[in-house]
């Protein structure tokens, strides 16, 4: 007797949940202090994230905070929002250490599945 063989349509749960999607992640990045960041701080954290190719958009928010949008490749929504977040907190270590700024706070604002 011939070994059965796994129907295409039994096997397509797998495959969703390891498909690759593009995500479309919202942060909100603040200065500790309330204080706002400079246009010279926008422009270097822009670069940075720029660099890891995830299409930043960063937008000034209310009150001194920055409004970041990035596009990124990821599994799930959790994993989108930990690699956005990552990503600008490495990206925000590095502008604030050069500015000479006090600490900063990452707030996660919203996930939803991109266009490719």
């Amino acid at each position: 007797m011939a070994p059965q063989r796994e129907s295409v349509a039994s096997s397509r749960p797998l495959q969703s949940r390891l498909m690759i999607k593009s995500w479309v992640v919202r942060l909100e990045l603040a200065r500790d202090d309330d204080g706002s960041l400079s246009d010279e701080g926008i422009d270097a954290l822009t670069r940075l994230l720029a660099e890891e190719h995830v299409k930043p958009v960063l937008t000034r928010g209310d009150s001194g905070t920055v409004l970041v949008q990035v596009t990124l490749d990821a599994r799930d929504d959790m994993a989108a929002r930990s690699t956005a977040e990552h990503m600008l907190r490495d990206g925000a270590n590095s502008v604030w250490s050069a500015l000479g700024l006090p600490p900063f706070t990452i707030a996660f604002l919203d996930a939803a599945e991109g266009r490719r």
